[in-house]
């Protein structure tokens, strides 16, 4: 992991250079001035809590052609895309061999600025701890590298933004052809490895979601049984 490293999106002024070997977030969020009534859209590797956090959750309604989600009806940001690619590469080979339409879901605050960096951090309960994580480390997959202590595996959605996020899936299952849909995640601080995990029902998956959590980096597979 590299540290240190920022990108100038917007009215961006640095003030000192941070040490590579400090790798503490409070020396990050110390390393620049930004005045209170600029509007400010940046990113840097690094321990970037100071900022939030970066995760991407997407959604593709496999096959489909069309998909009835209008952003007015959301709080959610939404992008809609017909060609199947992440906003991260984790499970860019496995999209390769599929087709249909992907949702990318945004912060709110991204709704009507889709064009720069977008991701949603503010949709998850980030107080979230998955019950008995310890006993389960080992079996988890992971780089050997990374250290546990830093990792995190399974999260849930804030509470207020659940239902956005169930209607938007049931509606990508409605428009597949299979009835079949991918819930996918991508976070910087997850396991480095992809794993893939079928589950037979939507309601299972939101089973999973309140008594346990979803899994970091990892595709579900949800189908829909009539």
């Amino acid at each position: 992991m590299v540290f240190g490293i920022f990108y100038k999106i917007k009215g961006f002024k640095f003030t000192k250079k941070t040490p590579y070997s400090k790798k503490k977030k409070e020396y990050f969020c110390n390393a620049f001035d930004v005045s209170e009534n600029q509007k400010i859209k940046y990113i840097f590797w690094g321990y970037n809590q100071c900022i939030g956090k970066m995760p991407t959750i997407e959604i593709i309604s496999v096959n489909a052609t069309e998909l009835e989600v209008n952003q007015d009806e959301y709080e959610v940001a939404i992008i809609l895309e017909n060609k199947l690619i992440s906003h991260r590469n984790l499970f860019y080979d496995f999209l390769l061999t599929q087709n249909g339409i992907i949702i990318h879901i945004g912060n709110p605050d991204l709704k009507k600025d889709k064009d720069n960096f977008y991701f949603a951090g503010e949709i998850i309960n980030w107080n979230f701890e998955q019950p008995d994580l310890d006993k389960k480390r080992k079996g988890l997959k992971s780089n050997n590298k990374n250290s546990w202590a830093n990792q995190e595996f399974f999260f849930q959605f804030e509470y207020k933004y659940k239902d956005e996020i169930r209607r938007i899936m049931q509606s990508s299952i409605k428009s597949s052809p299979e009835n079949k849909i991918y819930f996918l995640t991508d976070n910087q601080f997850g396991p480095e490895k992809a794993s893939f995990k079928k589950v037979d029902e939507l309601i299972l998956f939101w089973q999973e979601h309140d008594n346990n959590g979803l899994a970091w980096n990892t595709l579900y597979e949800i189908n829909y049984k009539p």
